[in-house]
């Protein structure tokens, strides 16, 4: 399956909204209604769900392999996980972000935070910031 640069930002917008306390835990399947994309299958979501604990972008105290039936138990977002998600939050910042990626040729996540974060750079310096 190919990765998906644009579900890996909505999943992380998605669960950032999530309803949840600091010490409670979220049990969420990619049928639940809150990880339904129209344009995303639940299998695209288990899988994008997978790359997110991969990189560290969100934990959970279990295991892969203890949630490879599609159902995720979510505790939080991560430092580079809300890093990520604030640089590239932005529709104007994504969609710039995501046309300098197509002229590169290039979604790795490195790239794509690099991109963000110049374009966010630019913008701060026409604002009489830096």
């Amino acid at each position: 399956m190919k990765r998906d640069m644009n579900l890996i930002r909505e999943l992380l917008l998605r669960l950032e909204g999530l309803p949840k306390t600091s010490h409670m835990r979220l049990h969420i399947g990619s049928d639940d209604e809150r990880l339904i994309f129209e344009s995303y299958t639940p299998d695209q979501v288990d899988y994008h769900m997978a790359l997110l604990y991969e990189v560290e972008m969100i934990t959970s105290s279990d295991s892969i392999d203890a949630m490879a039936s599609g159902e995720w138990v979510f505790d939080a977002l991560t430092w580079s996980g809300h890093d990520f998600l604030d640089t590239v939050r932005d529709p104007d910042v994504w969609k710039e972000t995501k046309s300098r990626a197509s002229q590169i040729g290039g979604w790795t996540l490195d790239i794509v935070k690099d991109l963000a974060r110049a374009y966010l750079k630019q913008k701060a310096q026409q604002l009489g910031f830096g």
